[in-house]
């Protein structure tokens, strides 16, 4: 039961299917639209625009038809909105022990380097989380055994070796050092 008004009102639109119909509706339907228009795959006149607009449109209905992949950017999105909010959190408090000159990321390469490629990570492992929760569980939770075995071992092993050589060898200085 909704404790306030407002609670009342997202109760209503959740079993209206306003979070699982419309909103990925529209979601999808914007970001194929967009894509259309900034490539101009169709042509740059004017009449493209509806053409577009239709291809989204249907791209869409078709997007919605499909509850599994509904499901799965429901449970996804939300998760990234956390990894993105991480990150903010990570960019303020570097901001807040930084100099008081202002930061860049084009001054620190590695830096950039590196938070996007744990955030690449972070969102493919969400993604596979959310797509393909049997695998994960079976990946993760069910295969227990595997991971603490030789093979799982060796695995991480040759994992933080391979990201140790990477390291070494693309994120040192130029200039013979």
């Amino acid at each position: 039961m909704a404790t306030s008004p407002l609670a009342g009102a997202v109760e209503f639109l959740k079993e209206f299917g306003f979070f699982e119909v419309v909103l990925p509706f529209l979601l999808v339907f914007t970001i194929v639209y967009a894509v259309l228009q900034k490539t101009k795959i169709f042509g740059a006149k004017e009449p493209t625009k509806n053409i577009n607009a239709m291809i989204a449109f249907v791209f869409a209905l078709f997007f919605v038809s499909a509850t599994n992949l509904v499901r799965g950017t429901i449970e996804l999105l939300p998760n990234v909105t956390v990894l993105i909010i991480t990150l903010m959190s990570f960019m303020m408090l570097v901001g807040f022990f930084y100099t008081d000159k202002e930061f860049s990321f084009e001054n620190h390469k590695f830096w950039k380097v590196f938070l996007t490629v744990i955030f690449f990570i972070g969102i493919v492992l969400l993604a596979w989380h959310a797509f393909a929760p049997k695998a994960w569980e079976w990946f993760w939770v069910g295969n227990t055994q595997f991971w603490s075995s030789t093979a799982g071992v060796t695995i991480i092993f040759l994992l933080i070796m391979i990201g140790t050589i990477l390291f070494v060898t693309l994120g040192g200085k130029k200039g013979g050092e």
